[in-house]
Order: structure tokens, then C-alpha cells, then sequence
């Protein structure tokens, strides 16, 4: 079965090119060649969804992850060259495009993606495709949500912190029991009405 997305805000999409377009009129553009808008092509939407290390430190898990926005891929001649965020207003609808990447997560989640349209797990069961993003400690990983009551799975994206393994499945809980270690050493580096 193919991996579904969030069908995201309607006008998503148009969000991104327009941001685009902005973007590559500035003196200082970022180091993309998107002056040709008609060769770039925006992919399909999936939700953001961010941890916080002092909700995970005191034993919280997915139901802490906040959705915050969709993550975009941007493609040109068949590869991706960024990874496009936009966040919603009040209303539900797309507000601007808040930011634009094009390091290493952009290409590693083009890749997971493919591993995964190819596994055992994919071809039998039905998964929505997240983004998760742990700030606090570096991780970004590939959420795939069951949308049948089964396990999710959650793949980290390269690079990934120690005690993590880029491109490896995770079940929620063992995900968790590797990154909890990593959210309570933020916790306790930090001043705890300033940890995200």
C-alpha cells in the first residue's frame, strides 16, 4: 500500500512558490538555483510534529508532539533541493512560508522515503507519512503514523545524535528509550524555563 500524507492546507503549495519566488529575487538568495520557477515542483505536505525536551525528560511521549506546520519538498529535475516549512494562522490557512532548508535532512528524507515506499511494512499496512523534528537534541525523523490501530514506526533521518541509528525502524517505544537519555542531559544543561 502506498504511504499517505496529510492533505495539507489548500493553498500549501502556493504558500511555497510564492515564498520561493520572493526569495529568488533577493541580491542574497540562499545557494539554490530556483530562478526557474516552471522547473521546480512542489511535493506532497506532510505535518510537522515537534518534541520538547522537558516533556519528554519527565516520561512523555507521542501525545506531547505538537503540530506545528507542513514540510514540503522542493524538486528540480527530479531531485529535491529544500525542504519548505509552512505554519497555519488562526484560521487553518497557510500564513507565509517560515522557512526554507536545504541540509542534509532534505535529501536524507527524499531517501528514507524511497526505502520506505519499498518495505514489508508499507506493502501491508496503511501509514501516514510525519515529519518529527526534536530541535533540543538534533534528531529529525520520519514518523509513520499507523492509520489502521497498528504500531507506528519511526525512522531518524542522517545525521543522527548516538544512540541513534539513521535509517533504522523504531517502534514508539524504543524511539523514545533512546532519545529520553538525550532530552534529560538537555534538561538538566539548560535553564528550565528556556528548554524546547
Amino acid at each position: 500500500m502506498p504511504l499517505n500524507y496529510d492533505i495539507g492546507p489548500q493553498d500549501g503549495p502556493m504558500v511555497v512558490r510564492s515564498g520561493l519566488q520572493r526569495l529568488a529575487t533577493r541580491k542574497n538568495q540562499p545557494n539554490l538555483d530556483i530562478a526557474d520557477m516552471a522547473a521546480v515542483s512542489v511535493g506532497a505536505p506532510h505535518a510537522i510534529y515537534d518534541f520538547r525536551a522537558d516533556e519528554i525528560a519527565r516520561g512523555g511521549g507521542f501525545e506531547t508532539a505538537r503540530a506545528t506546520g507542513f514540510r514540503y519538498l522542493v524538486i528540480k529535475a527530479g531531485a529535491p533541493i529544500a525542504a519548505a516549512e509552512v505554519h497555519l494562522g488562526g484560521a487553518g490557512k497557510p500564513s507565509l512560508l517560515t522557512s526554507l532548508n536545504y541540509g542534509p535532512y532534505v535529501a536524507a528524507t527524499a531517501g528514507t522515503l524511497a526505502n520506505l515506499a519499498g518495505s514489508e511494512e508499507t506493502k501491508t499496512n496503511v501509514y501516514e507519512v510525519r515529519f518529527l523534528r526534536f530541535s533540543a537534541i538534533y534528531v529529525a525523523a520520519l514518523w509513520l503514523k499507523s492509520a489502521t490501530g497498528g504500531a507506528d514506526i519511526i525512522v531518524p533521518l542522517a545525521p543522527a545524535p548516538r544512540g541513534l541509528e539513521a535509517g533504522k525502524h523504531y517502534s514508539a517505544e524504543d524511539f523514545l528509550a533512546a532519545i529520553r537519555p538525550l532530552a534529560q542531559q538537555r534538561v538538566d544543561k539548560a535553564d528550565s524555563t528556556k528548554v524546547p
